[in-house]
């Protein structure tokens, strides 16, 4: 079995225990997946519950779904809402779906869970922050980009200077950072005052190949 997360309206929280998840009265759209070409039904839970924008709005309880994971199909929701304005996208993001139990955690920024049946009331249980068993990370968004991070300090040496010297250089573009530059090799980074300061070596940047999930 595994635990995911969907949020719904404060007030029918308890109902929703009670009677569980009806497909046709919760459903968030219709879906075709890559073994049916027919779109059905879906609801959309979360992995984490801190990966909906509703978490921490008092107007909505984050309920815990017990489901099994071959039963839940993960997608990534970022590819989702790139196809509902790029169409061309739309069988990228089809192509994404694997089962819940063959995800690995991290592979998506933004991973929606589809469930294509109805969930009964027994499978279900108000999430309590601090009084449930611990997640054991901060939530989808930072483990994608720390592993992504992580891919390249293993590939590259220095990867981290490389990503400060670009951040302080886009600042430096924005207009919030002085910059100095040494014969292409000795970059200087400061406050508009200079009472502030990061030196840094220039990086090589065309050394560092595009290495993406």
């Amino acid at each position: 079995m595994a635990v995911v997360y969907f949020y719904v309206p404060a007030e029918k929280a308890d109902d929703v225990i009670e009677c569980g998840l009806k497909l046709s009265e919760w459903k968030d759209r219709e879906q075709q997946t890559p073994w049916n070409p027919e779109p059905r039904a879906c609801l959309c839970a979360r992995l984490h519950p801190d990966d909906d924008k509703r978490s921490g709005d008092p107007r909505y309880r984050c309920i815990k779904i017990n489901i099994p994971a071959e039963d839940c199909v993960v997608a990534d929701g970022d590819l989702y809402r790139l196809s509902m304005k790029f169409p061309d996208l739309k069988q990228k993001y089809i192509g994404t779906m694997v089962p819940l139990n063959r995800y690995m955690f991290g592979s998506f920024r933004k991973p929606e869970c589809l469930i294509f049946t109805t969930i009964l009331g027994e499978q279900i249980s108000i999430y309590g922050k601090g009084l449930d068993d611990p997640i054991l990370y901060e939530n989808s968004e930072t483990l994608y980009v720390n592993n992504i991070i992580e891919r390249y300090n293993d590939k590259y040496d220095g990867i981290n200077q490389a990503l400060l010297y670009c951040f302080l250089s886009a600042q430096s573009r924005n207009g919030v950072l002085e910059n100095l530059t040494l014969d292409d090799s000795l970059a200087y980074f400061s406050t508009k005052d200079h009472n502030r300061y990061v030196t840094l070596s220039v990086p090589d940047l065309k050394k560092y190949v595009l290495d993406l999930i």
